[in-house]
């Protein structure tokens, strides 16, 4: 089983008001959830301690949003539970969807046919790494924590733009299709990560569960052309499916 407890990082202890406010979210819409939060010493200290054979490559990224995203990996590989974003806003219980003893995860865009082809993805849905959940020990974190050590290790990442295709999302959605693994279930974009026009309509709000803010402190200020972000726009997703976990059409993948 998924244990009711929220993992989260921060660069200090010191947390902003409207980043606090969003924390105590999950505590108010989950009130037995044990919050454990780390900030970048206690991160360090917990990589060293805990995986040792990852340390070094962890020591080593340049940008500081990478140790975030093979942390976030790590702890919940290692101690279970839930693992979100700062700016992630809870909305409701979280129970319906944890209560299994497999891994959840969100799908967070759904992307045009130009961008599929571009990303080499088998679906046009990126898998979010903002927000997922795990009971301790799972083989696919566990897998996907090694690929990303050896990536780095391989290929170290020099440019912010690389970010996202070396540990982040885009760097799980490949994995992720290229792995195709058993007991993983994905939710419908509408509960974990909707778009912010469906998550400001009341008519929809009784099918999310979570609402991120985007506040994407790592990117910086740089901003795409205006044909790449023509290519980019992501489609809106259907705000009525049926049931909660989306089917991806292979052997043990979506809910059960």
């Amino acid at each position: 089983m998924i244990p009711l407890v929220l993992h989260q990082t921060w660069k200090s202890a010191d947390l902003p008001a409207d980043l606090a406010a969003f924390q105590q979210s999950f505590v108010r819409h989950n009130p037995a959830i044990t919050l454990r939060f780390y900030d970048d010493a206690a991160m360090d200290r917990f990589v060293a301690e805990r995986f040792p054979h990852l340390a070094s490559v962890y020591e080593a990224v340049r940008f500081p949003v990478q140790k975030a995203d093979l942390f976030r990996v790590l702890v919940v590989l290692a101690e279970g539970g839930i693992y979100a974003d700062m700016d992630m806003e809870c909305l409701a219980p979280l129970a319906p969807v944890l209560g299994r003893d497999r891994a959840v995860f969100g799908i967070e865009a759904q992307v045009t046919g130009i961008r599929q082809r571009e990303l080499g993805y088998d679906q046009p849905f990126q898998i979010a790494n903002c927000i997922f959940a795990a009971p301790a020990g799972h083989p696919f974190l566990a897998a996907f924590a090694e690929e990303m050590g050896r990536s780095l290790s391989e290929r170290p990442v020099t440019e912010r733009r690389d970010i996202e295709d070396a540990t982040g999302p885009k760097a799980l959605t490949r994995f992720f299709y290229a792995t195709r693994p058993a007991g993983v279930d994905v939710l419908h974009q509408i509960a974990w990560v909707p778009p912010d026009l469906y998550a400001d309509l009341p008519l929809l709000g009784r099918r999310i569960l979570c609402r991120h803010h985007f506040l994407g402190s790592w990117k910086g200020a740089e901003r795409p052309s205006l044909s790449r972000r023509i290519i980019e726009r992501n489609r809106l997703p259907n705000p009525f499916p049926r049931g909660p976990w989306h089917e991806f059409g292979w052997e043990d993948a979506g809910g059960r």
